[in-house]
């Protein structure tokens, strides 16, 4: 039996020597309704009317931007037998969220809270779990990317045993220099590294270590894949070559149905549409579908590398017969990557090669979120929307199941506190704590379990949500708040803002309380009454004084004959950009542009604030449209404009049907 040592400020309770498993199904049958943990309570919360297991072992694998469809048992064509396996042995969920970003989201499953409560980097209002698990006689350790703020991973107070990076990206085959084992930088970077072995091997040995001791252990396994660069070995790429031949809209639509006749969605959902910065597939030049066939096919080889290590995990968790004793869990950190790369580049990318950033499209993004809409980084369901499976061995419940009822990535904290037998102190270091903002996951793994519903408190930069009671408040870059009903409409396809508008005003005014209470930056509150179109942000990136585009990022317009407009918030300045173009593009010939115009200094706009050109010769209807323009063609503020490359930083828009 495990020792669990008695540590001050938290409180355990050994397990009667009787089945364990019996113990575990009428702790988990007996809670039907979950509250919260609360940090503000005078005494910690008190457990005495019924007896905790022995603490279990916990295993927690997390795929750094995996998609809601990808896997194989949410729908995706992608080969994952071993997560497959997983869900086949444990349960799905298919109303999980996490976060619009990778870093928000592991600090909030490191908090129990979200970004903003527990004082964003600095955890200033939490206690990191790692913490609170080694005072509860857990060995903690991690494994890959940490990317969750200014708690040192090297540092035994959080993991007795660590390695991976510190940042948010690696090179799968060379590392970085912020790869560390334990306090010691790691360097060993030989000719076979790869990344996400490297962490499936670490992690079997930590494992294999804290079980020759009495202690339970809490594994937390976080891959860098298949965050970009997206990097496999070369046979595993070119197997997935032709299987994307088929273009988005045809993959989007089988993963679709797949997931209808999985049971993940309802045969009534519909696909979320898709907005004008998605490429449609049929314009696409050849030479253009066979690039993003390979990008794609990149993307799946590095997500078949994680299902291959998850596998070799659980292998060793059963051949060491820990499996009985380890709950585990394996998540994505949020929706789907977006547009990355550049249009000139995209082609030279090699997967299986060091040094490159192999990325995805936004075609292939939307295709990662079915059903849902936009991808990380927004507060839509297809940027929080994740998979998420947990397998429980002492339930003997039906495995396979599906769980319909909502669960949070701040859920997971509590969870682990119930299953320590400890209690969330009221202070941790001289400050006092926030309380945890989820409730425990345990009454869902019973058969039929049902719990109550908790608001959900959602922000990233200018993305923003509050959802409640199947309600869900929402705005993408500060833009007109949007209402949904997501029991009937979780595709977010029927706006009823106009048509509840009370209703959409409760919502904003509780995420509005929630925000100043937490001290979210002034620039994320508000709203305006316009909507940028996807990728604003990006455009902010490569020209941050930019404030309005005719046409509209992501737009259609009105008709085929277009005036072309930008605004900023600071003067114009031509001087010393000879040579340098704007330049508009069909997406059906990307060789021979449409238009382009290199203005000098004695443009009518120098000195002004915008700049217009009538000049643009009628385009064709119903056509995909995109600009580039050179590194510095104009200054703004007294500083040059960024690349605009069709990539990472794009700006499309749509003729509308004749």
């Amino acid at each position: 039996m495990k020792r669990q040592p008695k540590v001050a400020g938290l409180r355990y309770r050994m397990c009667r020597p009787v089945d364990r498993v019996c113990l575990v199904l009428a702790f988990v049958t007996s809670i039907v309704f979950a509250s919260p943990i609360r940090a503000d309570a005078t005494e910690p919360t008190k457990q005495e009317d019924r007896t905790s297991p022995v603490a279990p072992n916990v295993l927690v694998m997390m795929a750094d931007d995996l998609g809601y469809s990808d896997l194989g048992c949410y729908g995706g064509e992608i080969d994952t037998p071993a997560i497959d396996q997983l869900a086949g042995e444990g349960v799905r969920f298919s109303h999980f969220r996490a976060t619009p970003m990778c870093v928000t989201s592991r600090i909030a499953l490191l908090s129990g809270m979200p970004f903003d409560d527990a004082g964003r980097n600095a955890y200033s209002h939490a206690m990191p779990l790692p913490i609170l698990l080694q005072n509860a006689g857990y060995r903690t350790m991690m494994t890959g990317k940490w990317h969750a703020g200014t708690p040192d991973p090297r540092e035994q107070r959080l993991f007795h045993r660590a390695f991976g990076f510190l940042g948010g990206m690696t090179d799968c085959f060379v590392g970085g220099d912020d790869w560390f084992l334990d306090s010691q930088p790691f360097r060993d970077f030989d000719a076979d590294f790869y990344s996400t072995d490297a962490i499936a091997e670490k992690s079997i040995e930590f494992m294999d270590e804290a079980a020759q001791s009495d202690q339970p252990f809490f594994m937390y396994v976080a891959f860098n894949a298949p965050h970009h660069p997206c990097q496999a070995p070369r046979s595993l790429v070119e197997k997935y070559l032709q299987r994307y031949e088929k273009g988005y809209e045809a993959i989007r639509s089988t993963r679709h149905q797949r997931q209808i006749q999985l049971g993940i969605i309802g045969e009534d959902m519909p696909l979320a549409e898709v907005s004008e910065e998605t490429r449609r597939w049929d314009e696409l030049t050849e030479h253009r579908k066979q690039v993003e066939a390979g990008r794609m096919a990149a993307y799946a080889a590095a997500v078949e590398g994680v299902d291959t290590a998850v596998g070799r995990i659980m292998r060793f968790l059963d051949d060491h017969e820990t499996t009985r004793d380890t709950l585990v869990i394996f998540l994505s950190d949020n929706g789907g990557d977006y547009n990355n790369g550049g249009i000139d580049h995209d082609e030279k990318q090699v997967a299986w090669a060091p040094g490159g950033n192999p990325s995805s499209s936004n075609g292939w993004a939307s295709v990662k979120a079915t059903p849902f809409r936009y991808y990380k980084h927004a507060c839509h369901e297809g940027g929080i929307a994740a998979p998420l499976i947990i397998r429980w061995p002492r339930d003997r419940g039906k495995s396979g199941r599906i769980v319909h009822e909502s669960a949070s990535i701040t859920d997971f904290y509590p969870t682990l506190v119930e299953l320590a037998g400890a209690e969330y102190p009221r202070k941790f270091e001289g400050r006092r704590l926030r309380p945890l903002s989820g409730s425990s996951l345990m009454p869902l793994l019973a058969p039929a379990g049902k719990r109550k519903s908790l608001p959900g408190y959602q922000r990233y930069d200018v993305s923003k949500a509050w959802i409640e009671n199947d309600w869900k408040a929402v705005s993408l870059y500060n833009g007109p708040w949007q209402l949904f009903d997501l029991k009937n409409d979780r595709s977010e396809r029927n706006d009823l803002a106009a048509e509840h508008p009370e209703r959409l005003g409760r919502l904003v005014k509780q995420w509005n309380e929630h925000a100043k209470e937490v001290g979210v930056p002034k620039t994320s509150l508000g709203s305006s009454t316009q909507q940028k179109g996807w990728g604003w942000h990006r455009l902010k990136m490569v020209c941050p004084h930019l404030i309005h585009l005719s046409p509209a990022n992501g737009s259609t317009t009105s008709s085929q004959q277009i005036t072309v407009s930008m605004q900023f918030d600071e003067p114009i300045d031509f001087t010393g950009t000879e040579g340098k173009f704007i330049r508009l593009y069909s997406v059906s010939n990307e060789s021979q542009p449409v238009w382009e115009a290199s203005p000098d200094a004695k443009h009518a706009s120098q000195g002004e604030n915008e700049i217009v050109f009538h000049n643009i010769p009628e385009l064709q209807p119903d056509q995909g449209y995109y600009f580039r323009w050179d590194p510095g063609w104009i200054h703004v503020g007294n500083h040059p404009v960024g690349v605009l490359n069709d990539g990472a930083f794009w700006w499309r828009f749509r003729t509308p049907v004749e």
